[in-house]
């Protein structure tokens, strides 16, 4: 991942996990903010390199966005009703999946004429990692 994709994914991923922090307390609120956000990386990374995404690109995107928002979700209605467990995890969800959502548009977008990445666990927990061991291109 290079930098400026790397710094744009990580803001966005900060200000995806503040707010998610901030508005736990009403259940699915998040989602308003989070969701909008997700997209908006999604563009900013796409703008960036002056390129689109293809439509299996953007179908996959979906899955990310929508799969995260439901996993914030059904963590928010269990774990929410522990004071500050549900917000921490709340934004700890927020920020892995725009992290993840981040390195797949990049990947996506480094290969446009090759079939857009699977999503597995994973590539997921190898996104994951990668944000702890790897250092910008």
């Amino acid at each position: 991942m290079k930098l400026g994709a790397r710094l744009t994914t990580h803001a966005f991923s900060a200000g995806a996990a503040g707010i998610s922090f901030i508005v736990q307390p009403l259940p699915g609120s998040d989602q308003l903010f989070v969701i909008p956000i997700q997209y908006l990386l999604t563009a900013s990374l796409a703008k960036e390199r002056r390129a689109s995404l293809s439509k299996a690109a953007w179908s996959q995107v979906h899955q990310i966005i929508w799969g995260g928002g439901a996993l914030r979700l059904v963590l928010t209605m269990t774990l929410g009703l522990i004071p500050l467990a549900g917000a921490v995890t709340n934004a700890i969800t927020a920020f892995v999946t725009t992290e993840y959502l981040g390195h797949y548009v990049d990947r996506a977008l480094d290969n446009p004429d090759k079939p857009t990445p699977a999503l597995s666990i994973q590539d997921i927990l190898d996104s994951i990692t990668s944000l702890f061991t790897t250092r910008a291109r």
